[in-house]
């Protein structure tokens, strides 16, 4: 994982790659600790944090306690651990993927002197008023609006924004001779937020909105709030942070010099007496795209998918991913993946096709995320207590709102464990993360669809959703 991590970091142009080869792996697992890193680095850090919804704070690169426990909730959320360094390369590449898919950056307001954070690639213009000018960030409720003002049209403003407060929380007001915030908690948990400034003889006005829901977004943005050009928020060259994520690449690539207990069988069901083997995969693009494991289409002279003739398109052995194209395609439905990461404990549904030769049609089972972690502590997976057989190989991993959180992948061995230690092991399986197999879409020209609503399913409806996008693999 951490591998794409860096391919995607790199194709934005933040950092440079940088030779790795005796590397101190054991550095990755050290207790995080903010005081190596830069500035730039804090403050990229503390942006992606506001992102996530942990941090509401200054995007100063000062880095106090309020920063600190920002992380190390993220940690805990996301990881069920303590907060490590190899954990920001991990939310430096969920931040970079929200910054791709909006072109989240740095905007100089010339007009009015004053920066924020700006979605370039994912905002349009909406009709001006008598005192604002407006945008709306087309993947959320965000809205910006700015404008110049006289005093008293300042205090209007101000005054409206408190009218609005209708939440449990207090009012939130800071008043000084050059400077003004009003931020109202609405009946419904939204937020409206009002910030003035007194610049060179005017008043400069930013407000901002969204649903409940969004409110993370909006509190990133008012955060970024500048008065002048404001730094790009970026990753130091040769900087700690840098330096984590490329150790963590080099930490990926040579896995097979890192001692770890052996690998879990991978859940294939094979045919008695036959060379015919099967697993799952789902559909994710309208003209027939099908996501699976590498292992289940290796070695394969033939391939179906729900009987359609496939051909491999690509594969990424070392994460264990395949991209198949069913000809002739007829279906319509395509799979949804979660825009965030699945939580822990959080409810999940795996979708497949297992043991063929003793089960007949689509097998549904449910549990929950056990660990943000996979197996010898892979940090691009996850355990999920969903029971997993032979052939659920390449399946999704579904959210309660139907979207992909992860593919599953394999199960513990419970033979060799209770072997080792006299203890038979339950419900132990892994999943490739869903943020992974998004990347390796993206990487191999497919636009992961993202879900639009975060609503839960009634597990009927989500079975039958499910139904429509998996198919069996069968290889021969």
């Amino acid at each position: 994982m951490l591998r794409i991590i860096a391919i995607a970091i790199l194709t934005v142009g933040l950092l440079v790659p940088v030779s790795s080869n005796a590397q101190d792996f054991d550095a990755l697992f050290y207790e995080f600790d903010a005081r190596d890193l830069t500035q730039a680095d804090k403050r990229f850090l503390q942006t992606a944090l506001a992102f996530s919804g942990d941090y509401n704070g200054l995007l100063d690169g000062a880095w106090g306690q309020i920063s600190q426990r920002a992380f190390e909730r993220y940690a805990a959320r996301e990881f069920g651990a303590g907060a490590e360094d190899w954990q920001m390369a991990v939310l430096a590449f969920d931040f970079l993927q929200t910054v791709e898919q909006d072109g989240w950056a740095i905007r100089y307001l010339d007009g009015l002197d004053m920066s924020l954070l700006y979605p370039w690639s994912a905002v349009r213009n909406e009709a001006s008023t008598d005192y604002f000018v407006n945008w709306r960030h087309t993947n959320s409720s965000l809205g910006i609006s700015t404008g110049i003002h006289s005093l008293e049209t300042v205090r209007r403003v101000h005054e409206f924004t408190a009218s609005t407060h209708a939440g449990n929380a207090e009012l939130y007001t800071l008043r000084r001779p050059n400077f003004a915030i009003t931020s109202a908690t609405q009946g419904d948990g939204g937020i409206l937020y009002a910030r003035s400034n007194y610049i060179n003889g005017t008043w400069r006005t930013v407000m901002l909105s969204a649903n409940p829901g969004d409110v993370p977004i909006l509190n990133a943005v008012a955060a970024s709030i500048t008065v002048g050009r404001a730094a790009p928020i970026s990753i130091s060259p040769n900087g700690k942070l840098e330096a984590v994520i490329l150790k963590a690449v080099a930490f990926v690539e040579n896995g097979d010099q890192v001692p770890l207990s052996p690998q879990p069988a991978p859940p294939v069901s094979q045919s008695p007496g036959t060379t015919a083997k099967t697993g799952t995969g789902f559909v994710v693009s309208e003209g027939g795209k099908v996501l699976t494991n590498a292992h289940v289409v290796e070695r394969c002279m033939t391939i179906t998918f729900n009987g359609v003739p496939a051909t491999v398109s690509a594969t990424s052995p070392d994460f264990d991913l395949a991209l198949i194209q069913a000809t002739d395609w007829q279906g319509t439905a395509v799979a949804s993946f979660a825009p965030s990461p699945a939580k822990l404990n959080s409810d999940v549904t795996v979708v497949g096709y297992p043991l063929t030769n003793y089960l007949s049609g689509l097998n549904v089972t449910r549990g929950a995320v056990s660990s943000m972690l996979g197996y010898g502590g892979d940090i691009g997976g996850m355990q999920i207590t969903a029971p997993v057989q032979p052939g659920n190989s390449g399946g999704p991993v579904l959210g309660s709102d139907g979207d992909v959180v992860g593919v599953v992948v394999s199960k513990l061995d419970a033979q060799t464990v209770a072997d080792e230690t006299g203890d038979i092991p339950q419900n132990i399986n892994f999943a490739i993360r869903g943020e992974l197999a998004k990347l390796f879409l993206f990487q191999n020209g497919v636009d992961a669809r993202l879900g639009l609503s975060d609503d839960p399913l009634p597990p009927e409806t989500l079975a039958e959703q499910a139904a429509s996008f998996t198919g069996l693999i069968e290889c021969r």
